[in-house]
C-alpha cells in the first residue's frame, strides 16, 4: 500500500504580510500621535492631510485581519466544526484581551456597584472586540458554506447587508431592552468600533482573500488597485463622501482601503525581512501599544504622563519610539510562540499553522 504524499502549503503571500505591517504600523503612530500631540500643530496643514489619513487605519487593520482570515481558510481547506474549532478559542482569546484593556481598576468600587458610566466603559467594543465579533461571523459563514462561489456570495452580501441596517440597528439597540454588553457589542453608541457598521471591512477583507485566491494572471496589488479606484470614481461624483451615511461611508473607506492595501503589497521586496514579522505580529503589537498610549486600568500612558502638549516632531519621535519598543518586545514573544507551535503536533492531512497567514493567532 503506498502512502498519500502529504498536502503541500501554498506560498507565503508576502504582500498580504507588508499590507498587515502597514496597517498596524499606523496604527500605533496614529494612537500615539493622538495621545501627546497638541491641539495648534493639529491645525498644522500636514497633520490635517495626515489626519484625513487616519479615518482609513482602523479599516485598514480590520480589513487585512478578514483577508488574513480567508486566506488561511482557503488554503487549509478547513470547513464545518473543525473551523469553528479552530476559531472559536481565537474570538474568546480576542474578547478576553479587549476587555482586560479596558479593566476599570481606577473605578471598582463603581464598578462593583452596577455604575452604568463605568460599565460603559468597560463594555464598549474597541478594534480587538470588533475582530472578535467579526471573525465569529466570518467563521460561521465559512463553516456552514463550503463551496467557494457560495462562500463569496454569502459573505459579500453579509458585508454588504451590515452597514445598510446600521440606522436601523442602532435605532433599535440603544435604549432598548437589550443587555448593555450586547447593546455594546452591536451597535453602541460609545462603543468605537462595534460590529454595525465595522464588521463590514473585516468580512469584506474576507472577501478579498476568497476572491484574489482565484485570481492567476494578473497581479493582486494591481486588482486591489483598480478595484479601489473604481470604486471611488463611482461614489465621487455622486458627492458620497464620509458622511452621507453607513453604506457609502463604508464603501467610499472601503475603495481607500483597497487602493492602500494595493500600494502596500508594492513595497520592495527587500523589505520583506523587516515588515514581514510585523505583519504577523501584528495583533501582537496593537496589543502591546494600547497601554503606552492611553495608559491601562491605574497605570498611567503617554495620554495621562505627557498629554496633548508637543509639537509634530516631537511628538512624531515619541511615535516612533512607542512603534519600537512594541516590536522589540512583541516580535522576540512571537518568535518563542511560533517555535512552540512547529513543536506542537500537527495532525495529519492538515497544512501545519505556520503555512497559513492567519492574523488571528
Amino acid at each position: 500500500m503506498t502512502s498519500q504524499p502529504a498536502p503541500v502549503a501554498a506560498p507565503r503571500d508576502h504582500g498580504l504580510d507588508r499590507a498587515r505591517a502597514v496597517a498596524v504600523i499606523a496604527m500605533v503612530m496614529g494612537h500615539t500621535l493622538d495621545a501627546v500631540l497638541k491641539d495648534t500643530a493639529r491645525q498644522t496643514t500636514g497633520m490635517l492631510v495626515y489626519w484625513s489619513f487616519r479615518a482609513v487605519t482602523a479599516p485598514l487593520f480590520l480589513f487585512v485581519a478578514g483577508w488574513a482570515f480567508a486566506t488561511t481558510v482557503r488554503r487549509t481547506g478547513l470547513g464545518g466544526p473543525r473551523l469553528l474549532r479552530r476559531y472559536l478559542p481565537r474570538v474568546g482569546l480576542l474578547l478576553f484581551w479587549g476587555y482586560f484593556l479596558r479593566w476599570p481598576g481606577w473605578g471598582l468600587p463603581a464598578f462593583f456597584a452596577g455604575d452604568p458610566k463605568v460599565w460603559q466603559h468597560f463594555l464598549a467594543f474597541d478594534a480587538l472586540h470588533g475582530v472578535a465579533g467579526a471573525l465569529l461571523m466570518g467563521a460561521l459563514v465559512l463553516a456552514a458554506v463550503r463551496p467557494p462561489a457560495a462562500r463569496l456570495a454569502v459573505l459579500g452580501g453579509l458585508a454588504l447587508l451590515v452597514p445598510w441596517v446600521s440606522p436601523w440597528m442602532r435605532a433599535a439597540v440603544n435604549g432598548g431592552p437589550l443587555p448593555l454588553a450586547l447593546t455594546q457589542a452591536l451597535a453602541g453608541t460609545t462603543s468605537a468600533f462595534p460590529l454595525f457598521p465595522w464588521s463590514a471591512y473585516f468580512l469584506m477583507g474576507g472577501v478579498t482573500g476568497l476572491a484574489l485566491g482565484e485570481v492567476k494572471r494578473a497581479p493582486h496589488w494591481l486588482v486591489l488597485c483598480a478595484g479601489g479606484t473604481g470604486l471611488l470614481a463611482l461614489l465621487t461624483p455622486r458627492g458620497e463622501a464620509p458622511g452621507a451615511g453607513d453604506l457609502p461611508l463604508v464603501l467610499w473607506r472601503l475603495g481607500l482601503v483597497a487602493l492602500v492595501a494595493g500600494l502596500a503589497m508594492r513595497l520592495p521586496a527587500r523589505l520583506d525581512g523587516m515588515l514581514g514579522p510585523v505583519g504577523r505580529a501584528s495583533l501582537w503589537v496593537y496589543v502591546a501599544h494600547l497601554p503606552l498610549a492611553y495608559g491601562w486600568s491605574t497605570l498611567p500612558g503617554l495620554a495621562s504622563r505627557v498629554g496633548r502638549t508637543q509639537d509634530a516632531l516631537p511628538a512624531l519621535g515619541l511615535a516612533l519610539g512607542v512603534l519600537a519598543l512594541c516590536l522589540a518586545v512583541t516580535l522576540p514573544l512571537k518568535k518563542a510562540y511560533g517555535a512552540w507551535r512547529k513543536r506542537a503536533k500537527t495532525p495529519p492531512g492538515v497544512p501545519h499553522p505556520r503555512d497559513s497567514q492567519d492574523m488571528i493567532k
